[in-house]
């Protein structure tokens, strides 16, 4: 398709982005502005990178078919392995404890590497591809021909001095801090609009060492709810120790040290849980980290882009990370590419935007209802129905805590498998109503039982003499 493509930055968008456009350039150059690190360790250009991330099934998914013998090499190299143990994942959501089986029906495997080991793995993979090279760089700006409407390669910082590189393609993976929207509107395309959901979210992590045989689980989540804005997220990673993250929505600040954690476990997690983690010993400092709001920038509805260029992961959307959903996104915008890149469609930042946009909007919905309706967030022209789907889904997950096959759905949705809809079938929302009923008669039932049983009681105290003896 090209002689020579251009990737900036190198964190988890950019190697993927790397590894597919191998595939069909005869080189790929990834410049990277950060020093990297020989092995997994925490980088100051993903400050994001110390607290807890999950990767989804659905995401381990895509990246051992991007990079074969991946999920193998991060058992090996400790990362725990879920097969169909819902008894090491304690999953709370907006307040409700998923009641799943000992088992599932369908197969189930969850894997839980740092985001740091993570990204190593796939940087080792991606820089052994023979036409693939990591290249040291600030990318100063983009190359732009005005009479052709194409970015023709990048201007590098070199010392005093600026490199022009020519490419046939270059991919923005910088991040949420992309300038690809400041440069389209210095060219006259003007800026995308962008649609904003202002979560408020402020974290803080302590890494924390907990005797082996103390917990049988190793991933351990308490949402937020509109009640209860303060959230918790526990993951036992590679190197044996738990890392534990606080959070607060809405603008509420988490806990400010370990006792604080330790209070907050109390007030959300069961008690062998929130016993445990006040055991344990913590290790190093505590991190904080502020997400003030979650951002989807509509390429797809410009009507004019330049050739030459696609933005790509967090550049273009990044998602709430309370819901642990963005490093498994990233790997299907790299389906897309692929796809897109397959199919040899002559517009590749359109087919590229339509495709992402597909895949976006399910996720992207069905958290900005989770916010707004449960997370004390606000959102700018949000639909009305946010709200009633909101009040829906929770009863949903009030059926999900006593009904198994509920709770494997929901957890099978929210790790984006079988599909992106968090969209209950008739079928499944059938069986939602018939439970939620059922335990409401019994709720009255048992209430009406319990009134008649009083009364008579009260009756019979009445017509007995208090001084028996008299």
């Amino acid at each position: 398709m090209g002689e020579h493509a251009i990737v900036v930055g190198s964190s988890l968008a950019g190697l993927c982005a790397a590894r597919v456009l191998s595939d069909f350039y005869d080189r790929v150059t990834l410049y990277e502005r950060d020093e990297l690190p020989d092995g997994p360790a925490d980088r100051t250009a993903v400050p994001q990178g110390k607290h807890v991330h999950l990767l989804m099934a659905r995401g381990a998914a895509e990246f051992e078919r991007l990079f074969p013998g991946l999920l193998d090499d991060m058992v090996a190299a400790g990362v725990p392995k879920l097969e169909n143990r819902p008894d090491c994942i304690h999953f709370g959501a907006a307040g409700h404890v998923l009641g799943t089986n000992t088992t599932l029906k369908r197969e189930f495997t969850a894997y839980v590497p740092s985001r740091p080991h993570l990204e190593w793995q796939i940087r080792q993979r991606a820089v052994a591809i023979p036409n693939v090279e990591l290249v040291p760089g600030r990318v100063a700006e983009l190359l732009y021909d005005v009479e052709s409407e194409r970015v023709t390669g990048v201007l590098l910082d070199v010392g005093d001095e600026s490199t022009p590189v020519p490419a046939d393609l270059v991919v923005d993976a910088t991040g949420r801090g992309t300038r690809l929207p400041v440069w389209l509107e210095q060219w006259g395309f003007g800026r995308p609009t962008e649609d904003t959901v202002d979560v408020g979210i402020d974290y803080a992590t302590q890494r924390v060492r907990i005797p082996v045989d103390a917990l049988q689980e190793k991933v351990v989540v308490a949402g937020a709810t509109h009640d209860q804005p303060v959230g918790l997220g526990m993951l036992l990673y590679e190197d044996g120790l738990w890392s534990a993250t606080t959070y607060g929505t809405g603008k509420v600040p988490p806990p400010q040290n370990f006792t604080e954690i330790c209070d907050a476990a109390d007030a959300l997690l069961p008690p062998h849980l929130s016993a445990a983690l006040r055991a344990g010993e913590p290790v190093g400092d505590m991190a904080f980290h502020k997400y003030p709001a979650s951002r989807w920038r509509r390429y797809d509805l410009m009507e004019r882009f330049p050739a030459g260029v696609i933005p790509f992961g967090d550049a273009v959307v990044s998602f709430n990370p309370t819901y642990g959903q963005g490093m498994t996104m990233t790997s299907i915008q790299a389906g897309n590419l692929q796809t897109v890149l397959k199919s040899g469609d002559p517009d590749l930042a359109g087919a590229l935007s339509r495709a992402t946009k597909k895949t976006t909007w399910p996720v992207w919905t069905m958290n900005a209802i989770g916010d707004v309706a449960l997370h004390n967030a606000t959102a700018e022209d949000a639909p009305w129905w946010y709200l009633t789907v909101g009040n829906l889904f929770e009863q949903f997950l009030g059926a999900a805590e006593t009904d198994p096959d509920l709770a494997e759905w929901f957890l099978r949705r929210f790790s984006l498998l079988d599909s992106l809809y968090m969209i209950p079938d008739a079928k499944t929302l059938g069986r939602t109503v018939r439970h939620n009923m059922g335990l409401l008669a019994v709720e009255k039932f048992g209430k009406a039982r319990t009134f008649v049983r009083t009364r008579r009681s009260r009756s019979s105290r009445r017509d007995r003499d208090p001084v028996p003896s008299r």
